[in-house]
């Protein structure tokens, strides 16, 4: 049985009251509490009765300010709670404190799967005592400590747990302050650690030398699946560096550089490598710089690669040329399942060489080409153009 009571206002009484009807409910295996003013009296009686429950396998208490008090209760509960698997604390003023007794708690427990703590600010104290916790937690896979004003000391010692933990699959470090110094911590563990997944790094002050040395570390690593660096200052440099890794790796399926400045020569980098790798499916550009020469190497990539299947370019400056490049490309790929041109100034010509493309092209499934400027009346020509050639195409216009 799952129960939602999002939002409604429940408070630390009521709280109090559903505790003790968790103390005798045998069926109940999801409960989900976010934003109801609970605070840390009714996170304490939640809690309690969590050392007793034997059904709740999920518990969400996002935004519900239970601070470092609240988070020690639940902590010690989790201590002795054996059949909770997802925990979720977003949004929670949880600092170093209750981060650390989370962290105990979590060298005892054998149940928990996945701990999101975004939104905190548990700042390196905090990452530090996860860090120490990871190394003999042989039960967590999914780790969430988004925005949590952890820098590259907390990193460092994150990514020393990563290369004794053989359980992660998944971190995210999204919106913390980790800079180039950082990332060789980062890139060291990836070379070493074998089981991590799923990587996010958005919205971190990495900038090219930083994103450089991961990028030697993605050419050795075989286990990482999806890595995002978005928003990271990157540049040409870390470009070329992820273009010669893509050519090595064979176990990352999806690469996010959206909102970096790679431009032309970034995109020729990453092209070359598309044009010998084998495993890469889904690749963002979005806000990359990217002019027409970089969308027309990207088509001649694309006329030979097998295995892309999102590409998203919105918000770059293709133009008429790169539009034509891509069109020639998606007459011969059939691999490609779904592409933005969004916002990319292609103009009646660009549109109209990319539609007639589609319908020789068996594979795309969506495309979106708004903001485009090519007005309403040829917008809606062109849709119903694709819809004739292309019936098996959502285009977005």
């Amino acid at each position: 049985k799952h129960q939602s009571l999002a939002e409604n206002q429940i408070s630390n009484k009521g709280a109090k009251a559903l505790a003790r009807s968790l103390l005798v409910n045998r069926s109940l295996t999801t409960l989900d509490l976010r934003s109801n003013s609970i605070g840390p009296q009714g996170a304490k009686a939640l809690a309690d009765a969590l050392k007793i429950n034997r059904t709740l396998t999920s518990l969400s208490l996002q935004s519900n300010a239970i601070k470092d008090d609240g988070a020690r209760s639940v902590a010690e509960a989790l201590a002795v709670n054996q059949m909770l698997s997802v925990l979720h604390l977003q949004k929670n003023v949880i600092g170093p404190r209750g981060a650390q007794q989370m962290a105990e708690a979590l060298k005892q427990n054998r149940s928990l799967k996945e701990l999101m703590l975004s939104s905190n600010s548990i700042g390196d104290g905090g990452a530090k005592a996860l860090a120490e916790a990871l190394k003999v937690n042989q039960a967590l896979l999914n780790l969430d400590l988004q925005s949590n004003s952890i820098s590259d000391m907390g990193v460092a010692a994150l990514m020393g747990a990563l290369c004794a933990n053989q359980t992660l699959l998944s971190l995210n470090l999204r919106e913390n302050s980790i800079s180039p110094e950082g990332a060789q911590a980062l890139a060291q563990a990836l070379g070493s650690n074998s089981t991590l997944k799923h990587l996010d790094l958005t919205a971190n002050l990495l900038h090219d030398q930083g994103a450089q040395a991961i990028a030697v570390a993605v050419g050795e690593n075989h286990t990482l699946q999806s890595l995002h660096l978005q928003w990271n200052f990157i540049q040409v440099g870390a470009a070329r560096a992820l273009g010669q890794a893509l050519q090595l790796n064979s176990s990352l399926t999806s690469l996010d550089l959206q909102e970096n400045a790679i431009g032309d020569e970034g995109a020729s980098a990453l092209a070359s490598a598309l044009k010998v790798n084998t495993a890469l499916t889904a690749l963002y550009l979005q806000v990359a710089s990217i002019g027409s020469p970089g969308a027309q190497v990207l088509g001649e990539a694309l006329a030979v690669n097998r295995t892309l299947e999102i590409l998203d370019l919105r918000g770059n400056a293709i133009g008429v040329a790169g539009a034509k490049a891509l069109a020639n490309a998606l007459k011969v790929n059939s691999s490609l399942r779904r592409l933005s041109l969004q916002e990319n100034s292609l103009g009646m010509d660009g549109v109209i060489c990319v539609a007639t493309a589609l319908s020789g092209n068996h594979g795309l499934q969506h495309i979106n080409l708004q903001g485009n400027r090519i007005g309403e009346s040829g917008a809606r020509m062109i849709s119903d153009a694709i819809k004739t050639n292309a019936p098996m195409c959502t285009v977005e216009m």
